[in-house]
């Protein structure tokens, strides 16, 4: 049987379709409009890769599908989310309990939506500010209450009197969610912020992600398990998984996909350079693991849960280059997959960072994207002359050079940053480059930086889709404690867990899978007033009882945490259960012979000249590539800049370094 797993960004759809022993990968145009078309798109391409009539017949022969996507990531970027009213406690309408004004007022939602209730209100208060906001034109509420976390009796108590004015089956009714149930914390201003984000993106997320379960079993018959990716790394079917689960969900998954590979590699610190249409992510892998962070910045919104360390940068192959100033600006917008870049002639009628790499000669233009495209010189030229190198006073060659240099100069920045943020120097990290654009600037990036080795994937333009195709199934409960570890309070402790573990269990019985081939693990921090003091982790088996307490009381003890004065401040259970997934694997060498041929290409400024460009696809195991060259193909396209060598390697990737580095190995 096979899996597909789907990624879809803001200029490109993604996928990757694979038996476990050969895989396909499929890039097609994302469908803003409608994110289901780009999805039917890709199992099309599929059906043709396997010379299947339709898409129903390619389904007949899947057992999984794993959806993941910026979607809940683009709508909090772009602000075009739904209506949001918030009930708060009086006298934090314009905190939400934080210090200052909360970055989500007149973000998220309207000052004049946010509404304060007096300590136990009662129902005509309720009712009169439900009243207001939806008159206002509010469709989903927020109740979030301070102190209600664990105890949430306030908040539910405010939720029944809602819904018993506006039941679900009469016209007006509204959702009412709730911060302690969006994110079960003790944490005020965080359960506020998730409740607004989950409920402003909620909308958008939910009409995709539904639409296309109902398309694949009716129209297709399919009655597989359509698993949507989540911000943790794992996927869950749609019922259990919520909206603020999915932000970043499919960069995410590339650092996931990095971590796998690093360990596959034996690589101990990774730094991903992700690079799309629209933007350039970076992200961490220390210890063949990818870092996360308690606390910070979640889309510009301070949250104190833990997430991914992703950072971002709005430059990737659509961005458009003007001259401002007198100076050359790239980004942050982008033109996306429609009109596209000039030289996609299809109207586009700005210059951008694709059109600059097209007249540089790093582009194929008769097999873009494995030949489903082809790319028109002469118009990138014209634009590019018209709008950067008139102004600039320079030749064409010398404007398309100084845009992708600033393009260089941006995304070294942003690793720079995150490299620092992450306390690693870049000369003791290895680089992993993908995304359509990643491995057109990885040896760039990493000279620049001083990153002696950089890898490019053959699966790199849909590395997303193979983080994806590795994960697994995975919920994560939380529940806030407050109490010290002791044997007073263990009964406490030990009936919070259970009851996490009890949710585990019907979780995964719901979605049909069964729940003693899980993996369970327990994750136990300390501290106060959301301060992590200290944490440790164990694995465990079966319902928690008397033996739970002894793994957890060793564990706090190996992390040297025994006699903490910090109270248990949470208490975090998971579980995971492998799906069928993709894995590294070895290739033998080819032997056919590699061709060359040449193009026209300019590395420095010193004018375009005849240089060796390969076709990746026609390269084997082992070989080498001294540069400068180029490297194209259907899943690539990496420039080898002057100094720099490519080998081959043993998984069928690119490994490039300085030349003189892999002779000395040699």
């Amino acid at each position: 049987m096979l899996t597909i797993d789907i990624d879809t960004g803001g200029t490109m759809t993604d996928a990757l379709i694979t038996d476990g022993a050969t895989r396909h990968c499929i890039k097609v145009d994302t469908t803003p409009h409608d994110f289901t078309v780009g999805l039917q798109h890709c199992l099309s391409e599929a059906a043709k890769l396997y010379e299947l009539e339709d898409i129903a017949a390619l389904l007949a022969k899947v057992s999984l599908i794993r959806w993941s996507s910026t979607i809940t990531t683009n709508v909090l970027a772009e602000r075009r989310g739904a209506k949001v009213g918030l009930l708060v406690t009086k006298g934090h309408e314009e905190n939400l309990y934080g210090d200052g004004r909360s970055a989500i007022i007149d973000e998220l939602v309207a000052a004049e939506n946010v509404i304060g209730l007096p300590a136990d209100p009662e129902a005509k208060d309720i009712l009169l500010a439900v009243k207001a906001l939806l008159e206002s034109g509010v469709r989903r509420i927020c109740v979030a209450l301070a102190g209600s976390f664990p105890d949430n009796r306030a908040e539910i108590a405010i939720k029944r009197v809602i819904e018993n004015q506006y039941p679900d089956h009469i016209i007006g009714s509204v959702p009412v969610l709730l911060g302690s149930e969006m994110a079960q914390i003790g944490h005020d201003q965080t359960r506020a912020h998730y409740s607004a984000m989950n409920a402003y993106t909620h909308s958008h997320l939910a009409t995709s992600l539904f639409k296309a379960e109902d398309i694949l079993r009716d129209e297709y018959g399919w009655r597989g398990a359509l698993l949507i990716g989540q911000t943790s790394g794992g996927v869950a079917r749609i019922g259990k998984t919520k909206a603020v689960d999915t932000i970043e969900s499919g960069p995410v998954f590339g650092t996931f996909g990095g971590a796998f590979a690093a360990r596959s590699y034996g690589l101990k610190d990774v730094v991903c350079f992700d690079v799309g249409g629209t933007t350039t992510k970076c992200s961490i892998v220390r210890n063949g693991e990818p870092v996360f962070q308690r606390g910070g910045d979640l889309m510009e919104i301070p949250v104190q849960t833990s997430f991914a360390m992703l950072r971002s940068a709005a430059i990737g192959g659509g961005s458009i280059a003007r001259v401002k100033g007198g100076r050359l600006v790239l980004g942050p917008d982008s033109q996306g997959a429609a009109p596209g870049p000039a030289c996609y002639a299809l109207g586009g009628r700005e210059a951008t960072l694709t059109d600059a790499l097209l007249l540089l000669g790093y582009l194929d233009a008769d097999n873009f994207l494995g030949g489903r495209r082809r790319l028109s010189a002469e118009h990138a030229r014209k634009i590019i002359d018209k709008n950067i190198a008139k102004p600039l006073a320079v030749s064409v060659e010398q404007a398309a050079l100084l845009i992708r240099d600033e393009a260089v100069t941006v995304m070294a920045e942003l690793i720079t940053n995150t490299l620092a943020e992450a306390r690693l120097e870049a000369s003791r990290v290895a680089m992993f480059s993908f995304g359509g654009n990643g491995p057109m600037f990885g040896a760039f990036v990493a000279e620049r930086l001083g990153i002696a080795k950089a890898y490019a994937f053959d699966y790199g333009p849909v590395f997303g889709a193979f983080g994806s195709s590795i994960s697994d199934v995975a919920h994560v409960y939380e529940r806030g404690v407050g109490l010290a570890w002791n044997a007073a309070n263990e009964a406490a402790i030990l009936a919070a867990a259970q009851r996490l573990h009890t949710q585990a269990v019907r979780d995964l019985q719901g979605e049909g899978f069964d729940p003693a081939a899980a993996i369970y693990r327990c994750e136990l921090e300390f501290g106060r007033n959301a301060n992590v003091a200290g944490a440790c982790r164990f694995d465990y088996a079966g319902e928690p009882g008397s033996a739970f307490i002894a793994t957890a009381t060793q564990a706090i003890k190996t992390a040297g945490l025994a006699g903490t004065a910090e109270p248990l401040l949470l208490l975090r259970v998971s579980a995971r259960l492998e799906v069928a997934a993709n894995r590294l694997q070895k290739k033998s060498a080819g032997k056919a012979a590699a061709t060359t041929g040449s193009r026209a290409m300019q590395f420095n400024g010193h004018g375009a000249e005849p240089l060796p460009a390969h076709v990746w696809e026609r390269l084997n195991v082992g070989d080498r590539i001294r540069g400068p060259a180029m490297i194209n193909g259907a899943t690539m396209s990496c420039p080898v800049p002057p100094g720099w060598m490519l080998a081959v390697d043993d998984y069928g990737n690119a490994a490039m370094s300085r030349a003189n580095q892999q002779e000395a190995v040699l």
